[in-house]
């Protein structure tokens, strides 16, 4: 990849959201890491929103700092305190299509850009943040650009209403898009060594069909650990492609339906999906 440093967030204040618009390169975007020191508060803790655009649609987000910072870990993207990364790609998946397919064909966007916003919320002074981007040659051909003609990574922010005490159902629609993995995040009674989430297990059907089958949260991180994945406090993680074989994440195309059930160890809790998926740039 080539790095560059992107142009400067603007405005940079303390509870304002902070804008970046990449450069039109004739490159695909395959990553961002956005830098900070710490200066007048400034950490992933203070960072409560990051939003990606390609031009007025939410493409990655709105999610903050520290479930992103989880989501990260959970793949086995380095930490570092002053350094959070927003990767479009698949570091460790088995073949060059299958890493680099979420990456975005900046000129095949048919003329609209990418945008990252930023909301910081520290108490005090002026943040020092800034951005890295990460990019590589196309993966189309430059003389047929076509916006929809290429799928790119999204992490898509979802609420879960969760009025049904122990039983919860959700319908989401996909449209098409290929599921890689869905964090389920919520509030209640963390995981711990052998014992549950308070999300204890989840079905997914698929035109009725279970393609996740009541697994437990303690048995789905034994997979992912397996599968050198690092399962993150309040996270169920509903992972496709924990092996990397990216072939195996599950295709929306052709579902009716598609129904998730979980149940919950107690009632009252709060839910929140992020959903990465493939997905072509202007549908979901």
């Amino acid at each position: 990849m080539i790095p560059l440093r992107l142009p400067p967030f603007n405005p940079v204040v303390n509870g304002t959201r902070s804008t970046v618009q990449i450069p039109r390169y004739d490159m695909t975007l395959g990553r961002v890491v956005l830098k900070f020191i710490g200066v007048n508060s400034l950490t992933k803790s203070t960072i409560t929103e990051i939003v990606v655009k390609v031009g007025a649609r939410v493409v990655f987000g709105p999610i903050s700092a520290a479930a992103l910072d989880k989501i990260n870990k959970y793949k086995g993207v380095y930490d570092q305190a002053d350094s959070l990364t927003i990767d479009l790609t698949e570091r460790d998946g088995l073949s060059v299509a299958a890493k680099e397919i979420g990456g975005i064909d900046i000129p095949a966007l048919g003329g609209q850009d990418i945008f990252i916003e930023v909301m910081n919320n520290a108490a005090t002074g002026v943040p020092a943040l800034y951005a890295l981007g990460f990019f590589t040659g196309l993966q189309f051909d430059p003389k047929t650009p076509n916006p929809d003609g290429q799928l790119i990574k999204k992490v898509l922010a979802m609420q879960i209403a969760t009025s049904g005490g122990t039983s919860i159902t959700w319908t989401p629609q996909f449209k098409g898009a290929a599921i890689q993995r869905i964090y389920f995040e919520y509030t209640g009674t963390d995981w711990a060594g052998s014992t549950d989430g308070n999300i204890q297990t989840v079905e997914l059907k698929k035109n009725g069909v279970a393609v996740w089958d009541r697994i437990n949260c303690k048995d789905a991180r034994f997979y992912q650990l397996e599968m050198k994945k690092v399962p993150q406090s309040k996270f169920y993680v509903l992972d496709f492609v924990a092996d990397n074989v990216h072939s195996a994440a599950l295709a929306t195309a052709d579902a009716r339906s598609l129904e998730f059930n979980f149940l919950m160890g107690a009632a009252g809790d709060t839910i929140r999906a992020y959903v990465e998926l493939l997905d072509v740039p202007n549908n979901l």
